[in-house]
């Protein structure tokens, strides 16, 4: 296992990267205005009626239909609940293009394999310590 810090982040590789953040709670709002902040093409996926949709608009991130937002991603981060992430992976797996990058903030469906992605995409499993709010 190899754990990256700050320190060992290239930003200059991220640039030019569509990053996909499905969820707006408290790790997907921290994950997406981080991102902003950082000057990175971040997008978040929400359902136009969802609660969250106007405020991800308000904090002046781009929002979209997540069937729109994983749409040539480079890196889609999964943070839905657990329980929400098969389903929501299932609908979205043919828009997702080759060699993509799945990020998931909790590692119970890879690990029990309700979530079993295509051979193409590489996995991306992390650990916060605390809420992101």
């Amino acid at each position: 296992m190899q754990i990256f810090s700050e320190r060992d982040v290239n930003k200059a590789q991220l640039e030019s990267r569509k990053i996909t953040i499905l969820g707006f709670g408290s790790q997907g709002r921290a994950h997406a205005m981080n991102l902003k902040d950082s000057g990175l093409n971040v997008v978040v996926g929400l359902r136009r009626n969802g609660s969250s949709w106007d405020k991800a608009i308000d904090d002046g991130l781009n929002v979209l239909e997540p069937d729109e937002a994983v749409v040539d991603s480079d890196l889609i981060s999964f943070l839905v609940p657990d329980m929400a992430q098969p389903e929501l992976y299932s609908s979205l797996e043919s828009k997702i293009k080759n060699s993509a990058t799945l990020l998931f903030a909790h590692g119970f469906n890879i690990h029990y394999q309700q979530i079993q992605p295509r051979n193409d995409l590489d996995v991306i499993l992390i650990a916060p310590k605390s809420p992101g709010d």
